[in-house]
């Protein structure tokens, strides 16, 4: 049975698991755990993301699901549940999942057009390389 809640201090080794496995940044998930959310399968974190508070505006980051749950939704769930928590314009980049963010009303824009409170964080600065994709959702457009 899944179950869908914020994450505990246990699920700290899965989520960094999962996301190293993904090929996703890692640093910095420690400082923000308590604001994830995850998908639990039998108390096993199967999928997890979150939202970085930056100024005004969030980072949707970290969105991943477990190789062996992929195609079941849990990647959209997960993002979708975070989209709605929010009543912010929110950010991300990407390498790979430019269509998937574009499904959840994900526009992109140049990295000039990011808040200086999110250039000045870590993943827009160093963890996400210059080819990543950078995109907006804005509160306005919902």
């Amino acid at each position: 049975m899944l179950d869908t809640a914020g994450a505990r201090a246990a699920d700290l080794d899965r989520i960094v698991s999962l996301l190293s496995e993904a090929d996703l940044p890692t640093a910095g998930v420690a400082e923000v755990l308590d604001s994830f959310l995850v998908i639990r399968d039998r108390g096993l974190v199967v999928a997890a993301g979150v939202v970085e508070r930056h100024g005004e505006d969030g980072l949707l980051r970290s969105i991943v699901v477990d190789p062996a749950n992929q195609g079941l939704g849990l990647g959209k769930q997960i993002a979708s549940a975070l989209i709605a928590s929010e009543n912010r314009d929110l950010y991300l980049l990407t390498e790979t999942a430019e269509s998937f963010f574009t499904r959840l009303g994900f526009e992109l824009i140049p990295r000039t057009e990011a808040p200086a409170a999110l250039r000045a964080s870590e993943e827009f600065r160093c963890l996400c390389p210059e080819s990543a994709s950078f995109m907006r959702r804005s509160v306005e457009s919902v």
